[in-house]
């Protein structure tokens, strides 16, 4: 019997824990399977960031190992990955390439030159020039984004912010662009059971009861400049004493925010709990979630501590406006200072009908967020390119 369904390919980088992998994960996993035969080629590093390749098999999902696709910069590593990228393209035949992450977007371009693929697209979750040190790297990566974004007919940006940047350093041209905002598990992510997961998490780290709890959930790394957090926890500690911090999440400044913990002696003050799989319940036992992102292509992490029923404090960076509703849903305050960041959570946390206004809003804007609207606007998008291209 002939499958006549459209053959999808999503490549990721790497699999471990984060926002954009999970997305990833979701879109392949819920595209209608009437329509579309899906697989992921992805690379097979976690970094020690916690692998989410058991949750991709145990979800049913065909994925497909490219053993040298890393997600740092390596000419010979990624000369290798392309072309094991093009025999993949070749084995599987797929109609749409969709490419996540910048190397992903770099390298797939150069893989359907060897083996051609009618449609290529990109979903833009962050620039290459979000992480440069200085302005003649921001130069090479905006050179390297406009090169990458040449060979795809779409590019897809998980915000209003990473359109008008893309747009405004002339990296790919409007009519290139789609917005689809990402998506929250509303079933992971819902309030039930909160007093029961307050009660059990703080048991869990020996904090009393009645213990005031700040949440965050982040990758530690330059991105989410987790020493600005943890200034703000120092300020915090001598004008609420009783308040202590929650970090889930890993990454490569993790030894780096551990020793800046002992130094600032936050120790009895700080839970760095590593990465974790069960956000939701961390979150629903805290009182509040706080961000320091030095910038943020969009901010789902908002959306999902909203969705518990926190109010939430962050920085008012890049996409981060499209998730946060400033006055509404949270407080946004400009990044890079921990005394503006300590002063909007101690607003919160000493005004209890406001931390209760903003968490209530957060529950109602989070269920706009929903997988059915992202999944739809992702296959909308598909639909128009195969129609351009008579398959």
């Amino acid at each position: 019997m002939t499958d006549d369904r459209v053959r999808v390919l999503h490549l990721l980088p790497h699999v471990a824990g984060g926002g954009a992998t999970l997305l990833a994960m979701e879109l392949a996993a819920r595209l209608d399977p009437q329509r579309y035969a899906v697989k992921l080629a992805v690379g097979p590093s976690d970094s020690g960031e916690g692998s989410l390749l058991p949750q991709m098999r145990a979800r049913g999902l065909d994925v497909l190992i490219v053993p040298n696709m890393r997600r740092e910069p390596h000419a010979r590593a990624d000369l290798r990955a392309t072309l094991e990228i093009a025999r993949i393209l070749q084995r599987e035949r797929p109609h749409i390439v969709h490419s996540h992450g910048s190397k992903s977007r770099l390298l797939a371009p150069l893989a359907t030159g060897l083996c051609p693929t009618p449609v290529n697209v990109a979903h833009i979750w962050g620039w290459e020039w979000q992480v440069a040190a200085d302005a003649v790297r921001g130069a090479l990566y905006t050179t390297a984004a406009y090169l990458s974004v040449q060979g795809h007919q779409a590019l897809i940006a998980c915000s209003d912010a990473m359109r008008d940047q893309g747009l405004l350093r002339g990296v790919g041209h409007p009519g290139q662009y789609d917005v689809v905002r990402p998506s929250v598990d509303l079933e992971r992510f819902s309030p039930e059971g909160r007093e029961q997961d307050r009660h059990e998490v703080r048991a869990e780290f020996n904090l009393p009861p009645d213990t005031p709890l700040i949440g965050s959930a982040m990758r530690l790394a330059p991105q989410k400049a987790p020493e600005v957090l943890l200034g703000a926890a120092a300020l915090l500690s001598a004008l609420m004493p009783r308040v202590h911090w929650l970090i889930a999440g890993g990454g490569p400044r993790e030894a780096t925010v551990r020793q800046m913990v002992r130094r600032l002696d936050l120790t009895d003050r700080v839970i760095l709990a590593g990465p974790r799989s069960d956000i939701p319940r961390l979150l629903r036992a805290c009182d509040l979630f706080a961000l320091s992102s030095a910038w943020e292509p969009f901010g789902v992490a908002y959306l999902e501590a909203g969705a518990v029923g926190l109010p939430v404090v962050g920085t008012r960076v890049d996409g981060s406006s499209e998730a946060v509703v400033h006055g509404t849903t949270g407080l946004l305050v400009e990044p890079g200072n921990p005394a503006l960041l300590a002063t909007a959570i101690v607003r919160v946390l000493s005004d209890r009908p406001l931390s209760q206004r903003l968490g209530e809003a957060g529950m109602q804007r989070a269920k706009l967020f929903d997988h059915e609207r992202f999944v739809g606007g992702v296959e909308r998008v598909y639909e128009r390119l195969l129609r351009t291209r008579d398959l």
